[in-house]
């Protein structure tokens, strides 16, 4: 999640886009957001439904499709859609996360909380509705409705009688320059503040382990210092007969240093950070001032991995359930038919997700980019509707779940083992052998020995890419494991569901 700048990048993305029919239209949600956020995603989802592009492709239907699956995390029948978090940045992990949706309807809470098999309560005057998953949803206005996780009732309190006593602090600089752009127009704005995140000692330790900067000549303290004054990163999609990507990092320093390399050493970390699409790596660069700017198209898979970084919020509709027999029957074969629809819904959820998590697993990725993926999509499934879902479906997606989270775990410890082997890398140097008298020995004659070493960069750095190497293989093999148990168990709970109901799962 990423931000945006009132100059620069974003200039193109204000131009090819049309204005906005209502300037400001996200400061109603964003005036809601709790204290504290350091990322944030603002979405036009009207001006995405009737953009050219939308419309040649029926994107409201399908989106409506996709969202009840679980696969789609732009809730289709919002009017505009912002969600803010506040990362740890070194963990990637939200400490909290919030959306907000100015909806076409008016949503009924108890209704969302029965098809969860949730609960309702009643927190600083206003509705609220528990959901599985540790979510809670309030309803603000009529047709606003905020989510959030952790669902902490004394939070949530908090959140409330904050907003209705004005006291809320608004978004920091760096997000509220990201709002800009939304509200004058650009559908998707997401945007992440890292001001003060980084120390160039922390960075300087890095940067010898870059494979990009291997055999550079190039200043490693100074470039440390650069890549330490990072104010932050955004991403404005823009879309009419086509998408147009624009990313953008921001720093306090001039960065030409970078200039030569700036491309490869922001997709390698991009990369180690999990947050890489495939687009990214044919776009244009411009490397200017205080900016490095990428711009190119982007395609719907690549606009679902940046959205999917995003948790889903739940659905705020009925279910709309298909019965598989039509006609009038028993109550029991309503129960039956009612169960085997919404089990069919939430198995056909489930392997949407595998399958696209597979092609996220796909081609070159880090370590980092398998562990953000395993976590995010655990998540999504945890976060399915369960109403009337068979009992033993609902146990395969816990295993799933369980089991994603498993392969994340074991990836991310062996990315901690290569950092702590690569510190222990000794450094390497040649020895080379001159000949100086040093003085008469013990038999009266001269003797010449001596020796100096010098460090040889490039054997050390080996050594630590054969153990980043080692890791690497060794992180593949458990998420490759995982996924084969996973895969195993799918082709299981098919079967036996199929048996039990005599319909294709």
């Amino acid at each position: 999640m990423i931000r945006a700048l009132l100059c620069g990048c974003f200039g193109f993305i204000i131009l090819t886009s049309h204005p906005s029919s209502s300037f400001a239209q996200f400061r109603e949600l964003t005036k809601r957001i709790p204290d504290g956020a350091n990322a944030i995603l603002f979405v036009d989802v009207n001006k995405l439904q009737n953009s050219p592009l939308g419309k040649a492709h029926n994107w409201r239907e399908k989106q409506e499709d996709a969202f009840e699956a679980g696969v789609e995390s732009i809730p289709p029948q919002a009017n505009t859609f912002v969600a803010a978090a506040k990362f740890d940045i070194r963990t990637k992990h939200p400490e909290w996360q919030v959306g907000l949706m100015e909806l076409k309807y008016d949503p009924s809470l108890p209704k969302i909380a029965v098809r969860y098999q949730g609960t309702t309560d009643y927190i600083s005057e206003r509705p609220v509705a528990i959901l599985p998953g540790d979510i809670y949803l309030v309803k603000f206005m009529e047709n606003v409705v905020g989510y959030g996780m952790p669902a902490k009732r004394q939070d949530v309190a908090k959140w409330i009688t904050r907003y209705y006593d004005n006291s809320l602090l608004g978004l920091s600089d760096y997000l509220a320059e990201a709002q800009t752009f939304a509200d004058a127009g650009s559908p998707i704005i997401v945007a992440l503040d890292l001001t003060h995140a980084l120390s160039p000692q922390l960075v300087r330790t890095r940067l010898d382990s870059m494979e990009t900067l291997k055999g550079k000549q190039v200043d490693l303290d100074q470039v440390a210092k650069v890549l330490a004054s990072l104010r932050g990163i955004s991403l404005g999609v823009t879309v009419q007969d086509s998408m147009v990507g624009a990313v953008k990092v921001d720093f306090a320093e001039d960065v030409t240093i970078l200039k030569d390399f700036a491309k490869p050493l922001l997709l390698e970390i991009l990369g180690n950070q999990g947050m890489m699409i495939d687009e990214i790596e044919s776009w244009e660069e411009t490397v200017s001032g205080n900016r490095i700017q990428l711009t190119g198209p982007l395609y719907a898979s690549g606009l679902r991995r940046i959205l999917s970084l995003v948790d889903t919020p739940p659905s705020l509709q009925e279910a709309k359930q298909k019965t598989a027999q039509k006609g009038e029957g028993s109550e029991a074969n309503e129960k039956k038919d009612l169960t085997i629809a919404s089990s069919q819904i939430y198995y056909k959820s489930v392997v949407t997700m595998l399958d696209e998590l597979r092609v996220k697993k796909k081609g070159r990725q880090t370590m980092g980019q398998i562990s953000v993926w395993f976590d995010k999509y655990a998540r999504k499934i945890d976060r399915l509707p369960i109403a009337n879902v068979d009992p033993d479906l609902l146990d395969y997606g816990s295993y799933v779940s369980q089991s994603l989270r498993t392969g994340q775990s074991q990836v991310t410890d062996a990315a901690a083992r290569s950092r702590i082997r690569q510190n222990d890398v000794p450094e390497q140097y040649d020895v080379t052998s001159y000949s100086t008298p040093i003085g008469a020995n013990w038999s009266g004659q001269y003797s010449w020995n001596g020796w100096v070493s010098t460090p040889d960069w490039q054997r050390t750095g080996s050594k630590m890419s054969n153990v980043r190497m080692e890791e690497q293989i060794r992180g593949a093999k458990s998420a490759n494991d995982v996924m084969r148990d996973i895969e195993n168990a799918t082709a299981s709970i098919r079967r036996h569901m199929t048996e039990k109901y005599g319909v294709e799962f």
